[in-house]
Order: C-alpha cells, then sequence, then structure tokens
C-alpha cells in the first residue's frame, strides 16, 4: 500500500506541467517590477500560477498532444493575423503611451526601462510589429478608388487610372507582391466598407465565392505601378473574363499581401510557445538566476519548475578545433581564425555565437571558411544560410559555389564521405518574385545551383530541400519552407544569419523559429549593426525600439559586453578589426567617427594607393575629396524624392576627368571601377541620364542600400540636400555605408553649408580642410575645377560652428542651415527651403562681384591696419 502511494505521489510530483505562457510572462514581468525587493525578503516566494487546473496524467497528456498540434498548425498554416481591437483603437490615438498601455501591463513596464527580457519580448515586439504593420497599411487605403473602369493593356493585364493623392505609391507599392482586388457594386452594398478602411485590406469572404458570381471579389497581381496608374495580372485559373472585367465599374483596393509581416507575427507565436529558444535568444536577468537560486519562484501545484525555467551549469565550451583552412590567409588573422575554430568546436548553448564584421575586415571570408569547415569537419551537418536581402545571401552563395568549384583539396576531401554527391552541396532557393524581376544579374556559376538552373523557377518542396548539405535563402523564403513542412523535422544543425544587423529582431526571428528545433542546432549570427538596419517606415514603432535588431540587442546584454580592458567571452562571439578594403586614410575616417579606433589598415598598398599620381588630387596622402557645391535641392514631379541637378554635373564631370585621363603614371580607369552613391531614388536616375548621354552607361549608380556589403576602387558620392533638413542622410549608420565603400579614392559633393550642421560631415570637412582636399571653385584655379560652378568665397562662410556633441537626439532634431548673406532663398512649394543659384541673373552676379570686391578691400585695409604700430597707451 505504502509502495503505490509512493509510486502515485512521484507520478504526481513528476507530471508533465502545462503552461500558459501569457500567463507566466505577465506574472514574471509583474516580478520584474520589484525584484529588488524579493531579493531581500529570502524567506519569501513568489508562487506562479502557470499550469492549467489540476487534470489526472492522462488528461495532461491530451492536452499536451493538443499543444503540439496547434503549435504544427500554427507552422504550417500562415494566418492573416488581423490587428486586434486595442491595436486599432490605439491607431486612432495615433499610438500615444496612454492607448499603447491601456490593458496591457507589460509594455506599460517596458515603456518605464525599454528593456526586453524573455518574458516580455514576445507582447512588446508583438505591439511594435502592429504599429508598423497598421502604418504601411494605411498608406494603401488611400489608393482605394470608387467607380473605376479598367482597360485592358493585353491578354490578362488590364490597368486603372489613380486620383490625385498626397502619397506616392510608387514609394511603397510593390509589383508581384501586392495585390488589386475588384469590388463589385453587389459585393459591396452586401458588405460595405469597415469604418477602419484598414480592415478592407484583409481578404474578403466574397473573394472565394465562384469566379462567374457577381459577388465575386476578383484578386489580381500588380504587374506595374507608376504615380498615376497601377497595371495587374489576372492568373489564368482566376481569370473571369474580359466582358466581365470592362463591363462593369468596381471599388479598387490596393492592398500588400503582408506575407513577411505574418511571417514574423508567427515568428513571435512560436516564441511565445518555446521558452526554451527564449532563453537562448534572451539570457535570464540576473535577478531572475538569483530568486531560482535561492528557490525563491515555484510553480503552483507542482514540486519542480519546468526544464526551461531551472538554473542548470554552463557546459564547459569544447576546445577550439585543429583545422586545415581553405583560405590560408585567415591563419595570420587571429580574429578570424578563432571565429572559424569556435564555430566549428561548436558554439556555446548559451546564445547565438556573433561574428561583428566592420566594413572590410573579411566577414564573409570568415564565414564561408567556417561553413566549409563543418562540411569537412561535420559531413553530418545541414547548414542553412540566409540573411534579409537576396544581395546578402548571393554574395556567400557565390563564394562557396567558387570554392566546390575550383577548390581541389575541399573536393577531394568531400568525396571521401560515404554520401558525398557532387552537384546536392549547395542550393540558392530564389523566389517566384526575384524570377520575375529577371535573373540576368544572377552569375551563371550560382545560377547553376538553384532552383533556377533551367532560367525558369522551379518550386523545391522541403523534401528536396532535404538532399541539400547547404541551403542558402533569405529570411522570408525560410517562412515559406516552415509553412511547407520543414517545422515537422528537426533537420539544420546550423543557422547562419548574415547582415544580422540589418534586420528587425520579429524579422530575423523568422530564420530561427520552426527551424531550430533542438537545443545542438546553433545559429551563428554575422554583420556589423554600425552600418544600415532594418528599414521601418513607422518613426513611432522605430523610437520604440523596433529599429534595434537581435545582434545589437545581444551585443548590449552583460553576456556580451566588453570589460573596461576590451576582453570578451570568446565562446560566445569575435569581433573582427583588420580592415582590408581601403586606403588607410579612408579607413581612418569611419573608424573615428564608428569604431573607437579599434580597426587597423591591412590592404595592400599596391591596391589602394591607386589615386596617388591622379593631378585632380591636391594630396598624394589623402584620397578623400570634398567638393563643395551650392547647387539647388528640387522635388520630382512624379515622386517625393529630390534631386540637385548641380551636384549631377560635378559628379558627371569627375567621371569625365577620370575616364579620359586616368589616375597618372599609366593607371587607366574603367567605368567598372566607378561607384557613384546617389542616396535618393531622383538623384539617381538624373545621373544615370546624364552618364548616359556621355556614353558612360556602365559606371554603377545606386543607393547607399545599393552598396551596402560591396567595394569600388573609386566612389563619388552625390549628397543632394542643400540649404534645406538633411532628410535620412542625418542617420549616422548611412554615413558609415557611404564612407566605407571606396578602395582607393573617395569624392564627396555636397554643400559644405548644409552638412557642416551634422556631427559627422562636419569632422569630414574639417579633416579635407586640414589636408588641404577641400575645394570650390576659384577664378584663380578654374583649370582644375568644374568651370560652371560659380564663383565662391569660402572664408564667407567658414565651418566656425562649435564641434557637435554626440548625442542621440542631435540626430532626431530638426534644423535648417543658415544661409550665406550672398544667396537668396525662396519657399518652394512642397520644400523647406530652396536655393536661387546666385549667377541666375547678370544683376545678382554684379551684384556679388561688388560684393567679393568690398570684401577684397576690406582685407587689404585690415592688413595694412596690422602693420602699423599702435602707441602703447592705445593697446587696450
Amino acid at each position: 500500500m505504502g509502495n503505490n502511494s509512493t509510486k502515485q505521489k512521484s507520478e504526481r510530483e513528476t507530471m508533465q506541467i502545462i503552461e500558459d505562457q501569457e500567463l507566466l510572462d505577465a506574472q514574471l514581468s509583474c516580478i520584474g517590477k520589484h525584484a529588488s525587493n524579493w531579493l531581500h525578503q529570502k524567506d519569501k516566494y513568489f508562487d506562479l500560477a502557470g499550469n492549467q487546473p489540476k487534470l489526472d496524467y492522462e488528461a495532461q497528456q491530451k492536452q499536451l498532444q493538443a499543444r503540439q498540434v496547434r503549435i504544427l498548425r500554427m507552422m504550417t498554416i500562415l494566418s492573416d493575423y488581423p490587428p486586434s481591437k486595442e491595436m486599432l483603437k490605439a491607431k486612432i490615438a495615433e499610438f500615444t503611451d496612454d492607448s499603447l498601455t491601456e490593458n496591457n501591463e507589460i509594455f506599460a513596464d517596458y515603456l518605464e526601462n525599454r528593456t526586453l527580457e524573455f518574458y516580455n519580448v514576445c507582447s512588446v515586439m508583438t505591439t511594435l510589429l502592429t504599429i508598423e504593420d497598421l502604418s504601411t497599411m494605411e498608406q494603401y487605403t488611400q489608393l482605394m478608388c470608387a467607380d473605376v473602369s479598367p482597360i485592358k493593356v493585353s491578354k490578362l493585364v488590364f490597368e486603372i487610372k489613380l486620383p490625385p493623392t498626397e502619397v506616392s505609391p510608387e514609394d511603397f507599392v510593390a509589383p508581384n507582391l501586392d495585390d488589386v482586388v475588384l469590388v463589385p457594386k453587389c459585393s459591396q452594398l452586401a458588405s460595405p466598407l469597415p469604418k477602419q478602411l484598414i480592415m478592407a485590406l484583409l481578404p474578403h469572404h466574397h473573394e472565394y465565392v465562384d469566379k462567374k458570381d457577381p459577388m465575386r471579389r476578383h484578386v489580381a497581381s500588380v504587374e506595374k505601378v507608376n504615380r498615376n496608374s497601377v497595371q495587374f495580372r489576372f492568373s489564368r485559373g482566376t481569370f473571369p473574363g474580359d466582358e466581365v472585367i470592362t463591363g462593369q465599374r468596381f471599388l479598387v483596393i490596393i492592398r500588400s499581401r503582408r506575407i513577411p509581416t505574418r511571417y514574423m507575427y508567427r515568428a513571435l507565436k512560436l516564441l511565445q510557445d518555446t521558452p526554451s529558444v527564449r532563453r537562448y535568444l534572451f539570457p535570464f536577468p540576473e535577478w531572475l538566476t538569483q530568486m531560482v537560486k535561492q528557490s525563491q519562484i515555484r510553480m503552483d501545484g507542482c514540486a519542480a519548475l519546468p526544464n526551461w525555467l531551472e538554473v542548470k551549469p554552463q557546459p564547459i565550451p569544447a576546445p577550439p578545433a585543429e583545422i586545415s583552412l581553405l583560405n590560408p590567409s585567415i591563419k595570420d588573422n587571429a580574429e578570424q581564425l578563432q571565429a572559424v575554430q569556435r564555430i566549428v568546436a561548436g558554439p556555446s548553448l548559451q546564445g547565438p555565437y556573433i561574428v561583428f564584421g566592420p566594413p572590410g575586415t573579411g566577414k564573409t571570408t570568415t564565414i564561408v571558411e567556417a561553413i566549409l569547415q563543418l562540411r569537412l569537419q561535420h559531413p553530418g551537418s545541414r547548414i542553412l544560410v540566409t540573411a534579409g536581402s537576396n544581395s546578402a545571401c548571393d554574395s556567400v552563395a557565390i563564394k562557396l559555389c567558387e570554392y566546390f568549384q575550383s577548390n581541389v583539396y575541399l573536393r577531394e576531401q568531400l568525396q571521401k564521405q560515404i554520401d558525398y554527391r557532387s552537384d546536392y552541396q549547395l542550393i540558392r532557393l530564389f523566389s517566384r518574385s526575384v524570377t520575375r524581376k529577371g535573373l540576368k544579374s544572377v552569375p551563371p556559376l550560382l545560377l547553376k545551383h538553384s532552383n533556377c538552373s533551367k532560367k525558369t523557377y522551379k518550386h523545391l518542396g522541403v523534401s528536396s530541400i532535404m538532399e541539400y548539405r547547404i541551403t542558402v535563402a533569405t529570411l522570408s523564403t525560410v517562412g515559406r519552407l516552415v509553412t511547407d513542412g520543414l517545422s515537422k523535422l528537426k533537420f539544420f544543425t546550423h543557422i547562419f544569419i548574415d547582415e544580422a544587423g540589418a534586420s528587425t529582431e520579429p524579422e530575423t526571428l523568422i530564420g530561427i523559429m520552426g527551424v531550430k528545433q533542438t537545443t545542438n542546432c546553433h545559429v551563428i549570427l554575422s554583420g556589423d549593426h554600425k552600418q544600415l538596419g532594418a528599414v521601418i517606415k513607422s518613426n513611432r514603432a522605430a523610437s520604440l525600439g523596433l529599429s534595434q535588431s537581435l545582434m545589437e540587442r545581444l551585443l548590449r546584454t552583460d553576456l556580451y559586453q566588453l570589460d573596461e580592458n576590451g576582453n570578451y567571452d570568446r565562446s560566445l562571439q569575435t569581433r573582427l578589426r583588420q580592415n582590408y578594403r581601403s586606403n588607410p586614410e579612408i579607413v581612418r575616417l569611419f573608424n573615428e567617427l564608428y569604431y573607437n579606433r579599434e580597426l587597423i589598415a591591412q590592404a595592400p598598398a599596391a591596391e589602394v594607393n591607386m589615386a596617388a599620381y591622379w593631378k585632380l588630387l591636391p594630396n598624394a596622402e589623402f584620397p578623400i575629396i570634398f567638393q563643395a557645391t551650392h547647387g539647388k535641392t528640387s522635388r520630382d514631379e512624379q515622386s517625393t524624392s529630390s534631386y540637385n541637378r548641380l551636384e549631377a554635373q560635378v559628379v558627371c564631370w569627375y567621371v569625365k576627368r577620370l575616364l579620359n585621363d586616368g589616375l597618372g603614371r599609366g593607371t587607366k580607369v574603367s567605368q567598372e571601377d566607378i561607384g557613384i552613391v546617389a542616396p535618393y531614388t531622383a538623384q539617381g536616375k538624373l545621373l544615370s541620364q546624364m552618364l548616359n548621354s556621355q556614353g558612360h552607361g556602365n559606371v554603377e549608380v545606386g543607393s547607399v542600400e545599393t552598396y551596402q556589403g560591396r567595394e569600388k576602387p573609386i566612389i563619388i558620392a552625390s549628397l543632394v540636400r542643400s540649404f534645406t533638413n538633411m532628410g535620412f542622410m542625418r542617420n549616422p549608420r548611412r554615413v558609415n555605408v557611404l564612407l566605407s565603400r571606396a578602395k582607393s579614392l573617395l569624392i564627396l559633393v555636397g554643400n559644405p553649408v548644409t552638412l557642416r550642421h551634422h556631427r559627422d560631415f562636419q569632422y569630414i570637412i574639417r579633416e579635407c580642410k586640414q589636408r588641404g582636399t577641400y575645394l570650390y571653385k576659384k577664378k584663380c584655379n578654374q583649370q582644375q575645377r568644374p568651370d560652371f560652378l560659380p564663383d565662391l568665397d569660402e572664408d564667407g562662410f567658414d565651418a566656425t560652428l562649435p564641434y557637435c556633441s554626440d548625442s542621440d537626439d542631435e540626430e532626431l532634431t530638426p534644423w535648417f542651415a543658415r544661409m550665406p548673406l550672398d544667396i537668396s532663398v525662396v519657399k518652394g512649394k512642397g520644400e523647406d527651403q530652396k536655393l536661387q543659384a546666385i549667377h541666375d541673373s547678370p544683376a545678382s552676379m554684379r551684384f556679388k562681384i561688388k560684393i567679393n570686391t568690398l570684401k577684397s578691400d576690406v582685407k587689404a585695409l585690415q592688413a595694412k591696419l596690422s602693420k602699423i604700430p599702435m602707441p602703447s597707451s592705445q593697446k587696450n
């Protein structure tokens, strides 16, 4: 009898705990507010009510199975994730603190301390993601138009005209990714538009009735978009016929499918139900560890805490592996070698392994070596490589393909493995939308190892993916794989997330949740959180923390912090320092501004000193030019983007001189050697047109985003904004990318009067002035400066302002540049301020000449007076 009683008691104590994760999170958040008080009262404990009503063993097992089914269903069926009533109400109030914290204690606590912990991340991030989601959807509501008759363009393709709006559809409507919904009048009468128009952007049940039903809402894919019209294409299976589409008038809804956003919502839901992964990504705060150790936290009705909540001794990290490097140059770089060895040995189970790689430090080289060494040292490894952008995925994938094709040692070693198949080492998964845009820019070798090897898109299911050892795909495509059933399998052993600093935390979670199924699946994050981050459309969501990446947040935690001597836990991270890309002086600029002078310039002089003998470079030892240009910032009529025609002319002048004259001593410059950075789309279009007209169409023109992760021997940047606010170029991360792309020569074209109000540009301008490479048009050097620039007297508006403080507030505060006295400013419609150039009229030119003459006379008089000795009695 006693034995049976003991057995039943043991069964009860070891009974599986069924946790209500949202309830547990709320309770832990409540404890966190008063953690210090609890720690002082060691004789008291907090009883978590995280389990369901007490059930017998069989009932609990059924609940566990039901929960597993629910999680699996969540993974394989992508919900629409409509906004809650509370968030719709908060939107009306413009997401004020009060509206966001009403009936949301977790978010109220977050607003007080702005700290993400494992117990509040799902709730807080869902709120922030919803703010971003609703802000994006709001733009689409402005494109709704009633009583529209579509015009046939070609087979299956139609067009509608858009009414004038305050927003430009080109800025956010995405071809092949967004939908056009045609709502017939009978459907609209039966189901009128909701008061909250955002809700009309969600799928409606009339979209799923028979396509011949008069209630049918017809859905097509956006084919082409401009400011005044949208073209859309029907699929053959959904096309109801020309007579249906052209024979009536519709209410037109243009909407986003929100697929990446829905993947993010799902990832957060999965994270909510997977506390072990949360603990891995969000190390416990110290107060919680102490309370668990001291048994101050218990679970109601249970003798033991859940496994994920227990404090366990951390396993000793495996010693670094001895490896035969495929890239011998890594041997001479201690940080790169350390990263490869640690990843191969097996990263810590405490959290993701981070490779922090500033510009030109060989981050991709390190990651590629680590991936290949895993294939050699651990033949059973199955590796996922992912990133937010296709370009980041391609940069890793093409290097891996090159090794598989040309490295003899690698092929020999792989052939010794039992299950080696040369065609199944790597698969680059492209999405259907990438294929529609065209595959001409994809290198042939990479195309060969992709699902588009036959130059058409081929959908590969999860069973096909499992045949490959390395899978490379964007985060969004990984989300699709999870929906397709990848989550049912414990397949991948390693998840490499590249450019991790450029993705939001929910976006990064797409590549982890549903993929990391076991404790031994390691996550490796690589990137640089000091370069461009994710694009956040809602300033409110960004300011509340959505703009911070998972990588950046981890690096701010105690586990990843540097001590006062700069040391860190090398079982958790590596910080690369040696720059192999740029001239030492170029490195010094962004090293001083953004990397605490920790980078070491190591590029071979022969590769980065190409501009030393260029006749237009005033200082051979300082290959950075700031060309002062006082042009006019204009607004593109077809969009909200800005352009500056005078700066475009100056850029083209420099391109022509470089291509015609070379860099001296026989060093020629090809069009492919030059990269032009134009932060604004309108400026990029203008520059492309002008370069094409002068026969230089192969000079690449791109945005700052286009050049992230890339390099060119020569970079010329047009900063556009002139006598107005700086817009998004105030972002120091954007400036960092711009400065760190050039290998041998960097030319910045901009208005110093505007730029000197920005801390980073003020520093650059001062450096160029001190080194003699700050250039402007003077009468005495018309042969060396563009002759179409007006003659200017820079002494009239030198940067005399004190050095700006390095504060976060500075970058968020709007400001306007002070105008020189000899330049008039007029208000322009839709712009803050516009420049009217002094050389527009002969009268203004004559006035300028008089002013300059007077200035020269005053200077001459001052010089004469300074030489006249003054009586000692008058010196004071």
